[in-house]
């Protein structure tokens, strides 16, 4: 498996074409397993309310080092509201190009409602 990060994207149930990032997450395992893990409430793993998902994207990276870099300059200029411990207080001073990570769409949103099942049993 290769270092990916992710990006989850809730929409706003008053305005369902106002979509917005609210986690970004990185992991070294498979993505779809980690993603369980959120929505199932696994211990240890920050509890995503899994009803409020429009999309997932996720990128894959060459080496841990590259994912955990993109990963905090990801958080601290986009600022995600669930990412609190790894936002800073004050601003990034050193410039950092992210613009050819090669964002993807997960391609298995109907696990999703299988995992959402779950939870509501």
């Amino acid at each position: 498996m290769k270092p990916t990060l992710y990006k989850i994207y809730y929409f706003n149930p008053n305005a369902p074409d106002d979509v917005f990032l609210v986690y970004i997450g990185r992991t070294k395992n498979d993505l779809t397993a980690r993603l369980r893990q959120h929505f199932t409430g696994h211990v240890m793993m920050k509890m995503l309310d899994i009803a409020g998902v429009d999309h997932i994207e996720y990128a894959e990276f060459a080496t841990v080092a590259d994912m955990y870099v993109a990963e905090i300059v990801l958080i601290n200029t986009l600022k995600p509201p669930l990412n609190i411990d790894d936002k800073a207080k004050d601003e990034l001073t050193i410039p950092v190009d992210l613009s050819g990570i090669e964002w993807k769409l997960w391609d298995k949103p109907h696990l999703i409602e299988k995992w959402g099942g779950k939870i509501a049993k």
